[in-house]
């Protein structure tokens, strides 16, 4: 294995990877790098049947998305991911502001189905481009950054106040 290759490929690949698993594990600094320490570790033993030929973030993804599916399950929890995440997907302060009690990220996730919540995930708390999106997801980037808009609007639509 190339220890040099392997190097490049940990520091251009870790703080996304820590940022989508720290949101996903609820902004929980120890169990985030915990599970980002194992992910770069399967990574590790992995290297050697790496192809470089397909997207490097999408293949470190799988591991971080495996990883992070396997730990709720072992848990047996849910994602809690709080309100400071969803204002940074939706505009910053200025949603907080105006709508700072609408702005419960769980309750807001949970009204949307599970692709959707992957969608908003990867792309404004995990920071992937469409393109890997859509390799990781088996879609082409165009049909990823309709959907992801769709679940946008949706989730946005949520935190406006009702008209009664």
């Amino acid at each position: 294995m190339n220890r040099q290759h392997y190097s490049t490929f940990y520091h251009a690949n870790l703080k996304r990877i820590y940022r989508y698993v720290f949101f996903r594990t609820g902004r929980n600094r120890d169990v985030a790098e915990d599970l980002v320490s194992d992910i770069f570790m399967k990574a590790f033993e992995h290297f050697e049947s790496y192809d470089p030929e397909i997207s490097e973030s999408a293949w470190i993804y799988r591991i971080a998305h495996n990883r992070v599916l396997n730990y709720w399950r072992d848990t047996k929890a849910t994602a809690n991911i709080d309100d400071d995440a969803i204002s940074a997907v939706l505009g910053g302060d200025d949603y907080r502001g105006k709508y700072a009690d609408k702005l419960d990220i769980e309750r807001l996730l949970a009204k949307l189905s599970p692709e959707e919540r992957q969608l908003v995930t990867l792309k404004y708390l995990a920071g992937y481009q469409y393109s890997t999106m859509g390799e990781v997801l088996g879609r082409s980037a165009d049909a990823v950054k309709v959907a992801t808009h769709r679940a946008m609007q949706k989730l946005k639509a949520l935190c406006l106040p009702s008209k009664e």
